[in-house]
């Protein structure tokens, strides 16, 4: 069954607030929970693409994005009190839900299965999705490249 992208993002969203109500509660203030990482809080302008929701103890942000060969790619973020994020990325009719990873710059998402393990890095309003399999002699491959937000509609 083929669903349009907003019913789909709506489930998305549902999974979403599921992984959120069992992760822990805790108030979040708007400006220390950003949706996509630190670096990129929602400000007027800032980000394009975007659709903010905001609740007592999560916000939560769909961005669609273009990337090189015009490849198109929409993810939806959660973000919960303690900087505990989690991304379901939509591509090429797959969707793989991510959890936030450390880095040194930007946000970094690593799926929840390692068996297919994709990766989505961001800075600002750009990103790349990559895959690492599980190996530890693997190297990281990327999939999509030079991603920019898309002006939300």
């Amino acid at each position: 069954m083929n669903l349009p992208m907003s019913l789909r993002f709506a489930s998305l969203a549902g999974l979403l607030l599921v992984l959120g109500a069992c992760a822990g509660t805790g108030k979040v203030p708007l400006d220390t929970a950003p949706a996509v990482a630190s670096e990129t809080k929602p400000h007027a302008g800032t980000r394009a693409g975007t659709g903010l929701i905001v609740g007592p103890d999560f916000s939560s942000q769909t961005v669609r994005f273009r990337c090189a060969g015009g490849a198109e790619l929409e993810v939806a973020y959660l973000n919960l009190p303690e900087s505990l994020a989690f991304a379901a990325l939509h591509h090429d009719g797959h969707t793989a839900l991510l959890q936030n990873r450390p880095t040194a710059s930007g946000a970094r998402y690593v799926a929840l299965d390692e068996q297919h393990s994709l990766r989505w890095h961001t800075k600002g309003s750009e990103g790349f999705l990559a895959f690492m399999a599980a190996d530890h002699t693997a190297k990281e491959q990327v999939l999509l490249s030079d991603c920019h937000a898309l002006p939300t509609p």
